[in-house]
C-alpha cells in the first residue's frame, strides 16, 4: 500500500482557511485506506489546533487523522538572511519546497494551499502520479491565459511550456529528492531572489521533469475571468472551461482581479458560495462542541 499524506502551511489567522480546506478534504474523502494530514503551523491557537484534530470523526472518516509540526526550521535556518520571495510573498512560502525531506518516510505528498476547496477524493490527485514521475502540477493561468507574454527570461527558464502553479502539487517523494537533494535546494534559494518565490524556485528545480496535470486540479479562474482571456487564448480558455463543471480542486486565485469570498459578505458565484457553505458547515460543528 502507499502510504500518502497531504500538507497544509499555516500562520496565524489563515487556520479559517486552513479548517475550511480540510473539512472540503474530509467529506468528499470515499477511500478506505487511511490517509494522514500534516498541518505545519506558527502562531496558531491551541483551542484550533485541538478542534481541526477533531474534524475527521465529525464527519465520520474515522480513516483519517491530523497531526501538527512545526515548520521546517531546521531547513530554513540555511536561507540567506537576505533572500526575498518578493512583495506579496511571506518567506513561509518556502516551507512548502522542504516537504518532502521533512516527511521522508512517506511514498508520496501533496500540498494544497490554504485558498481551495476539495470537491474530489483526494486520491485521485495522488492517482494521477505514476511511479516514474517526480512532480505534478497545473500549468499556471497567469501564463496559459496570456500567452503572448512570454516570461521565461522573468523566471530563469528556457521556456514556460511546464510553468506550474504551486499552489497544489504531488509529488513521490523518493524522486523529489534525488532529482533535488536538499543541499541543492537550499542553494538554489539561495542563488538570488525570484520574482515568484517558491513558485519560481519549484519550476526551475523540475525544470522537464513535471508531469502537467488535468486542469480541474487547480482550477484558478472562474467563468469571468476566462471571458475575459478567451480572445488571447482561446483553446486553453476552451479546455479550461469545459472542466468547470467537473472541478477537483478550487483555488481561489485570481490574482487580485476578484476579492476572495472570505473577504466580503456577499456571496455571488458558485464557487464563494460553496466555500461560504462549506465555512458555515464546519462552524456550526465547532459551536455545537461548545454548547
Amino acid at each position: 500500500m502507499v502510504n500518502r499524506a497531504v500538507a497544509f502551511c499555516v500562520k496565524g489567522t489563515h487556520m479559517m482557511l486552513t479548517a475550511t480546506a480540510i473539512t472540503s478534504l474530509v467529506k468528499n474523502y470515499q477511500a478506505v485506506t487511511p490517509m494522514k494530514i500534516l498541518v505545519l503551523i506558527e502562531d496558531v491557537y491551541q483551542d484550533d489546533v485541538d478542534f481541526i484534530r477533531s474534524i475527521p470523526n465529525l464527519y465520520g472518516r474515522t480513516q483519517i487523522s491530523v497531526d501538527f509540526w512545526q515548520p521546517p526550521y531546521e531547513f530554513m535556518n540555511h536561507v540567506s538572511e537576505g533572500v526575498s520571495t518578493g512583495p506579496r510573498l511571506p518567506k513561509m512560502t518556502l516551507w512548502r519546497l522542504f516537504l518532502p525531506y521533512y516527511f521522508s518516510n512517506y511514498d508520496q505528498l501533496a500540498y494544497l494551499d490554504n485558498d481551495i476547496l476539495l470537491t474530489t477524493d483526494i486520491n485521485d490527485l495522488f492517482d494521477q502520479l505514476a511511479t516514474t514521475d517526480t512532480l505534478g502540477g497545473v500549468l499556471d493561468y497567469e501564463d496559459v491565459t496570456r500567452p503572448q507574454h512570454n516570461r521565461a527570461k522573468d523566471f530563469f527558464l528556457p521556456d514556460t511550456s511546464q510553468y506550474i502553479n504551486s499552489g497544489v502539487f504531488v509529488t513521490n517523494i523518493a524522486a523529489y529528492q534525488n532529482q533535488v537533494p536538499s543541499d541543492k535546494m537550499l542553494e538554489l534559494i539561495n542563488k538570488r531572489n525570484y520574482p515568484y518565490g517558491d513558485q519560481s524556485i519549484l519550476n526551475i528545480a523540475f525544470y522537464n521533469h513535471i508531469h502537467l496535470l488535468p486542469w480541474r486540479f487547480n482550477l484558478q479562474y472562474d467563468e469571468r475571468l476566462l471571458k475575459k482571456f478567451e480572445p488571447l487564448a482561446p483553446i486553453h480558455v476552451s479546455e479550461i472551461s469545459e472542466q468547470l463543471n467537473h472541478p477537483g480542486i478550487i483555488h481561489f486565485a485570481a490574482n487580485g482581479y476578484f476579492p476572495y469570498p472570505w473577504v466580503k459578505f456577499t456571496a455571488k458565484t458558485k464557487w464563494e458560495r460553496m466555500w461560504w457553505e462549506t465555512f458555515i458547515d464546519i462552524k456550526r460543528k465547532q459551536l455545537e462542541t461548545l454548547s
